[in-house]
């Protein structure tokens, strides 16, 4: 033992420490000190928790209702594109054209599901997996050469003996990813072949908690183990119940059966009978009948249950209203706060996949467009000498729903008379974009004109 390790043993500096947390007892010694980069610590554990997240996922109500509800508020039926070049000609076939290529036909790799059912799979699948791989991929058809192909993490090829690359991720110097070994769907069984793609023709879509980390854990990763302990107590519980209640009453009995006051019964009576059609049965001497409990189950249930989601809820960050669907203990102030913090989850997770998602496939949608020639407004050397000045998406997100119309109509037209907020932001809050709302508008009203009269507008509505 070297001088100072002598001489913080003898302060008592092992036991001792200036901050409380990093104390080590016996009641706290449980915990795991691991001061490694992110992909040490959670390599090891991946795969578990994303079997565990998928079997919870699809076994578990309360688990599966607060994803659809996050991708519900989120996506919706889909974020939808609006082309903001400044150049109406141009941003009408911009958004044509993409609506167009929207379709199941024409944008998904397999032709199976459409732009806005792929954005709910994306963010579904990073929630319960922690990740998904999304490769741009540029094909040989003409009209729309850029289809979506999903890689689920199971693809990943993890081993490897290079330094260089981080379970299926090959980075740089400076740590940046260029290639990603994804095993060949083809031959997964049987020879574990692999395909190299390269980096920027991949989206590996995930929410980044450290900064050493390369790839996504599952979400569910602080839930797994309160919904496994749930799971087993709810069904315990349940067939307490079910074994209660297949027996309605019990025979006590003071003295042996068979006896009474020390003489035998007479075995030849019988103790069933059938008086004016309905069964009687005699008992014994010395026993009497009494109805069972009827508290079938304990009346601390309710309460645990509603402790249990309050855990996930948290652990999931969403309220417990949006967890569980109960709305019983709230009124207006209540349920409004409890929705505004729900909606600052939704903005960040809309705003998340509109930079890590919508934004690259647009931009790479827009580069194989206008090579094939398809956009007739765009010449292609103007756009490859400056692609910012024709790469202008602006998404809209699905529409908020009120808790009470009247009332927050009425604050947000506070907010217009204050200029706290604009017209634009509120027709985008309610899915729909403001310079269409006005064209719209405008179109009606010279619709009304025409084939009804001017005066049909002046007319007071009822």
């Amino acid at each position: 033992m070297s001088l100072l390790a002598k001489f913080k043993n003898f302060l008592g500096l092992k036991k001792r420490r200036f901050y409380e947390g990093g104390r080590i007892t016996k009641a706290n010694r449980d915990f795991w000190n691991a001061n490694s980069p992110f992909e040490v610590t959670a390599s090891p554990d991946r795969d578990i928790l994303r079997a565990r997240a998928r079997w919870l996922h699809e076994n578990n109500p309360i688990m599966a209702n607060i994803d659809k509800t996050i991708v519900n508020n989120v996506v919706g039926r889909g974020i939808k594109l609006q082309s903001k070049t400044g150049i109406s000609k141009l941003d009408d076939e911009i958004e044509k054209l993409f609506k167009e290529w929207s379709k199941r036909e024409n944008c998904d790799i397999t032709g199976r599901l459409n732009f806005g059912d792929l954005q709910r799979l994306i963010l579904e699948q990073r929630m319960v997996d922690g990740e998904i791989f999304i490769y741009k991929r540029i094909t040989k058809d003409k009209n729309f050469p850029l289809k979506i192909q999903l890689i689920e993490a199971d693809r990943v090829n993890k081993l490897s003996t290079f330094t260089n690359i981080i379970d299926g991720i090959e980075i740089d110097e400076n740590g940046k990813p260029v290639k990603y070994y994804i095993i060949n769907n083809r031959d997964y069984e049987a020879k574990m072949e692999y395909i190299e793609l390269k980096a920027e023709d991949v989206i590996n879509y995930f929410r980044m908690e450290r900064a050493t980390q390369y790839r996504g854990v599952s979400e569910y990763k602080q839930a797994i183990l309160d919904l496994k302990n749930f799971a087993a107590f709810q069904s315990a519980t349940i067939q307490a119940a079910r074994a209660r209640a297949n027996i309605a009453y019990v025979v006590e009995q003071d003295e042996a059966p068979g006896f009474a006051n020390g003489l035998r019964e007479d075995e030849d009576f019988e103790m069933l009978q059938e008086i004016n059609g309905v069964m009687v049965h005699y008992l014994k001497r010395g026993q009497k009948i009494n109805k069972l409990d009827p508290d079938l189950v304990d009346s601390t249930y309710g309460d645990f249950v509603s402790t249990v989601v309050r855990m996930l809820a948290v652990a999931r960050n969403v309220s417990y209203e949006l967890a569980f669907r109960d709305f019983s203990r709230v009124n207006y102030s209540s349920a409004r706060a409890s929705i505004i913090q729900d909606n600052k989850r939704f903005d960040y997770e809309q705003q998340h996949l509109i930079d890590y998602v919508l934004n690259p496939i647009f931009e790479a949608w827009m580069d194989a467009m206008v090579m094939a020639g398809r956009i007739k407004s765009i010449n292609p050397t103007a756009y490859f000498k400056n692609r910012q000045k024709y790469i202008k998406p602006k998404w809209i997100p699905p529409a908020r729903e009120w808790v009470d119309p009247l009332k927050d109509m009425n604050a947000i037209a506070k907010e217009l008379e204050l200029g706290l907020t604009t017209r634009s932001e509120v027709a985008a809050s309610r899915g729909k974009d403001f310079e269409e709302l006005l064209l719209q508008q405008k179109k009606e009203k010279e619709m009304i004109e025409k084939i009804l009269g001017k005066e049909a507008l002046n007319e007071p509505q009822n």
